[in-house]
């Protein structure tokens, strides 16, 4: 398989400033001859092959990226990183809360008590949860752009692809490899990465939810922090130490490399290290896109979000039991709420958008000095402006169809999903009895498995709250014809409306839904289309494709070449600059210090956090579940029994500060010093620097990471088993 990833979704290009010596996700294969030195000068103690390197083990070896079985398996939604040399692996619990969720029942509690494997036997298969590490990554933009001289639009995309797919040739005769070709700099330049992919990996250890998500939704993205965030998983493999799907057969993995494990602790100013694969950046957002984003699209989505998320509290707070089942759902919505309220918060603190301006004037002025420098980029910024005016609402009408529809209430993808047996009875050309049957077959799976985990009325009230975020915030021409129907008839309740619709519709009675997909009776697809529930919500899906997909595409397809001609010149204009392409789900490495930080007026923060912060929150707030701290680690605490796990003082650290740049997609990437050797997890940020992600300073930017010697007290002296301590290197 390979997969070309070109600059499709274009909300921004290039503006460059001064790039500060910490900052930026960089390139491996770059590293030495762009920032090398510098991190040598840092206090940096590796070579340049120690951390990257075909030739021989490296630390880009013992680090790896945790992706989801699907349509792209190469997409990486967190980071994690071998410590052993039997494929034990460390990284975020909230990377893997869903899976612990999903292994938990009334009986078996794993969230509160958390999931401690006694022996290898009980290590439990993560159904879908895969992991990609990287064998190499190349330049290939000769490779890539090889005849598409003079080509734009469809005619480049189908030449690029013509030569991506003979690269993935040459990868395919590799055994049990995928390749992933990434555009950077709006295409610009192509970068190569091949992976190799485990598809059996098994959950060992992670501490109850009192310890690894201590301060709850109150704490995220807030220093001081007291939180374990951390959980064990274990690659198994066959005995050829080659990937293999799930088989009992299998047998831990042995990596190339796996970190080993730091006691030293870390002191301030000390120079650290973070290798992972963060997902994205918009570093150079032109200033009317930053614009679109902070005061359209994120603010639309805070509104959105914080609706659903008064719901679940309410709901969850009303129904103690409903905890298990959306605990995770609760930590992801509250998540992106958060982020995007610190962005809308940091930009304009930083006066972003304005000083964003000004380096376009600066372009400008540049390239109007010169008669060929015009010619070429004389009207480009003036015309993204004017497709970006278009694109603008498409982009926002896209987002209300993600938040409000297709990730509002669960009733909506799911009733989605009936969309193919619907088309199978209605389809112009007959469809095979068999194929109906096993449509059907997979259906009932479905239906069993959701009604497993859903809430009638949490999700009764997040349909009737997003039914009117969206028709109240998108455009007249964005409004199906059947939402409008519904509201007039209802003369605008929307509570009698969700009331009625819910009550009457077969999709919310299991026992009602799997005796139709049963029965298989063909003309009884009309108590399907004739379903207001499934009307509207198939509405959501009908005015994107009809009215949102195709626009917005167009628009985007018109934005490409001006967004790589902008960009050109920009680099042009900042040849001396020592650039960084915006993170893309690609190992990247980046570097700073451990530090504190003041990212307040008359607000000081030190840059590490001891377990007696814990114990005063807990006192603090008796009756606050979020700050509830187990009896057994309330004794460890008073027993002050810290053992080699103590600092200087004698105090047990849980947690420190960086400056390096990180973002989402970092969560579990580890946290090396100067020698390479694991002192910390980052698992998130200070919400003052969430706008990171636009631009980087080094005033107010933090990373979080839970400290090593946390982990492995709570491993050794908190967990029930201690088994992994055998295979684990400590220095």
């Amino acid at each position: 398989m390979w997969r070309l990833v070109l600059l499709c979704v274009v909300i921004f290009a290039i503006t460059i400033g001064k790039v500060r010596a910490d900052e930026g996700m960089w390139l491996p294969i770059l590293l030495k001859n762009q920032k090398f030195a510098e991190m040598r000068k840092k206090g940096l103690k590796l070579s340049a092959e120690e951390i990257y390197s075909v030739n021989q083990a490296c630390l880009k070896d013992a680090v790896i990226g945790l992706v989801t079985e699907g349509p792209d398996n190469l997409a990486s939604f967190c980071t994690a990183s071998f410590v052993s040399d039997q494929g034990l692996l460390i990284t975020n619990f909230h990377c893997i809360m869903s899976y612990i969720e999903r292994f938990s029942t009334p009986q078996n509690d794993f969230l509160k008590y958390g999931y401690w494997a006694s022996r290898r036997e009980e290590e439990s298969f993560c159904r879908g949860l895969m992991v990609k590490q990287l064998v190499r990554m190349e330049d290939v933009t000769d490779r890539m752009t090889e005849g598409t001289q003079g080509l734009s639009g469809e005619e480049y995309v189908r030449k690029v692809n013509e030569n991506g797919k003979k690269l993935a040739e040459e990868v395919k005769k590799e055994k049990n490899l995928e390749m992933r070709v990434q555009s950077l700099f709006a295409n610009n330049q192509y970068v190569m990465s091949v992976y190799r992919l485990f598809k059996d990996v098994r959950m060992v250890a992670a501490p109850p939810m009192a310890i690894s998500k201590f301060g709850g939704l109150s704490d995220n993205w807030e220093w001081p922090r007291h939180t374990g965030d951390f959980a064990f998983l274990r690659v198994y493999v066959n005995e050829n130490n080659e990937s293999r799907a799930y088989n009992q057969k299998n047998v831990p993995y042995k990596p190339t490399n796996y970190l080993k494990i730091s006691l030293k602790g870390v002191k301030e100013d000390d120079f650290a290290m973070v290798l992972g694969y963060p997902a994205s950046t918009r570093q150079y957002v032109p200033s009317f896109g930053l614009q679109a984003i902070i005061e359209g699209q994120n603010a639309a989505k805070v509104k959105i979000r914080g609706e659903k998320l008064a719901i679940l509290k309410q709901e969850m707070e009303e129904h103690p039991e409903l905890r298990l089942r959306y605990s995770t759902r609760l930590s992801s919505i509250s998540n992106s709420y958060l982020k995007w309220k610190g962005e809308i918060q940091g930009v304009r603190r930083m006066g972003l958008i304005e000083k964003k301006e000004a380096e376009e004037q600066a372009f400008q002025q540049w390239v109007e000095a010169s008669p060929e420098r015009k010619s070429e980029y004389g009207s480009v910024l003036n015309d993204m402006r004017e497709v970006y005016k278009e694109l603008s609402e498409y982009n926002l009408a896209n987002d209300y169809f993600s938040e409000a529809g297709l990730n509002g209430a669960e009733i909506v993808p799911f009733i989605g999903k009936f969309e193919k047996l619907v088309a199978m009875y209605n389809g112009r050309k007959p469809v095979k009895e068999a194929s109906q049957k096993n449509e059907s077959k997979r259906l009932i799976g479905l239906t069993k498995q959701f009604f497993g985990n859903w809430s009638y009325e949490i999700d009764r009230k997040t349909f009737r709250n997003m039914l009117v975020r969206y028709y109240e915030g998108m455009p007249a021409k964005f409004h199906a014809e059947v939402m409008i129907k519904y509201l007039q008839q209802y003369d605008g309740d929307v509570e009698k409306l969700s009331q009625d619709i819910f009550a009457k519709s077969m999709f919310t009675k299991e026992r009602d839904l799997l005796t139709f997909l049963e029965s298989g009776k063909e003309n009884g697809v009309k108590v399907i289309t004739e379903d207001p529930l499934y009307q509207l919500a198939i509405s959501y899906y009908r005015i994107y494709v009809e009215r949102i997909a195709r626009q917005r595409g167009a628009w985007q397809t018109k934005m490409v070449p001006l967004y790589k001609s902008f960009q050109k010149g920009m680099l042009e204009m900042n040849r001396d600059k020592m650039l960084y392409p915006d993170a893309n789900g690609s190992l990247r490495v980046a570097y700073g210090k451990v530090c504190g930080g003041e990212p307040e007026d008359g607000l000081s923060y030190r840059y590490y956090t001891t377990l007696d912060g814990m114990y005063d929150k807990y006192l603090n707030h008796p009756e606050d579940e979020e700050y509830y701290m187990p009896k057994k680690m309330q004794k460890l605490y008073q027993s002050r029994e810290f053992g080699r796990y103590a600092d200087h003082e004698g105090k047990l650290r849980m947690c420190f500060m960086t400056d390096i740049h990180t973002t989402s997609g970092n969560s579990g990437s580890p946290v090396v010093n100067a020698r390479g050797e694991l002192v910390g997890i980052n698992f998130d940020r200070i919400w003052q620097g969430v706008a990171s992600d636009y631009q980087y300073d080094p005033d107010i930017c933090r990373g979080i990471a839970v400290d090593i010697r946390y982990i492995l007290f709570v491993l050794e002296k908190y967990a029930p088993f201690s088994y992994v301590f055998d295979e684990i290197s400590i220095k």
